[in-house]
């Protein structure tokens, strides 16, 4: 017996044995350890875009609100810094004023800066920080390859219990039907480029309030020096009552300055 014969079958079952540990790669692992490489603290300055709609109401009763803003921050080691311009406090003057006399108005500026919070904003200029809470309560399901841009890429897909959207323990009592899907688009070295997640629940308090909702959140990460930033989060959320109807729709974006290049996204 020749040796190519003799050893041909042992360098086969080393080159499937390689074959096998590139094309199956540990997707959440790389995940998890470009995460930790993306935690770090580099000064960002940047301007925050916020806007959202709402209709709610039954039949001829429906009521529209609309939010619009955009205020200037610069996130540093020493701190969060949210700066407001003078156009956008002469508008929330303007807005209480009109609220005062009119308290249907539609406000949009004084309706988007109320929504605007600090452990939000931290979310998404510290998206690493965040991505990794969000993957405590998550149950890992499996990955698949994909092309994402022109470029091979990876869905990791995970289910979300209950508790991972709601954390308030007696309201999570009321929920009588839940189901909730999160999906992270990483690249090759497992940095992530977008994720989506989804849910919806049904439930009941007393005996004669019924609530259902059906939400879908979509995130895009863009890296910035040393960190992961989630430069854009969108929404969608139906909501349906005893009492009304609620539809609603909206976006958060950071356009980070000295960033020449357009997201990579159509609004």
């Amino acid at each position: 017996m020749s040796l190519i014969k003799k050893y041909c079958p042992l360098l086969v079952l080393s080159a499937l044995s390689c074959f096998s540990l590139t094309s199956y790669a540990d997707g959440l692992t790389d995940l998890n350890r470009a995460l930790s490489q993306l935690s770090g603290n580099s000064t960002i300055t940047a301007t925050l875009e916020t806007a959202y709609s709402q209709k709610r109401g039954r039949k001829k009763e429906i009521k529209t609100t609309s939010g619009f803003a955009q205020v200037f921050l610069v996130d540093a080691p020493t701190g969060l810094q949210v700066t407001y311009s003078n156009d956008t406090l002469l508008k929330l003057e303007s807005e209480r004023d009109e609220k005062e006399t009119d308290e249907e108005v539609n406000t949009p500026t004084l309706n988007a800066i109320n929504d605007i919070e600090a452990s939000e904003l931290s979310s998404m200029l510290s998206a690493a920080s965040n991505l990794k809470r969000s993957l405590i309560k998550a149950e890992f399901i499996n990955e698949e390859e994909i092309q994402f841009s022109g470029s091979k890429a990876r869905i990791l897909h995970f289910d979300l219990p209950l508790e991972a959207i709601i954390t308030n323990k007696e309201v999570r009592g009321y929920v009588d039907d839940f189901k909730g899907k999160y999906n992270i688009t990483i690249d090759e070295q497992g940095v992530p480029l977008q994720a989506n997640l989804s849910f919806e629940g049904k439930g009941s308090i007393y005996l004669f309030f019924k609530l259902s909702i059906n939400q879908s959140r979509k995130y895009f990460y863009q890296v910035v020096d040393d960190r992961l930033v989630n430069v854009r989060q969108e929404f969608e959320r139906k909501q349906k009552s005893t009492f009304d109807k609620r539809d609603s729709s909206g976006y958060k974006t950071l356009i980070i300055s000295g960033d020449a290049e357009q997201l990579a996204y159509e609004r």
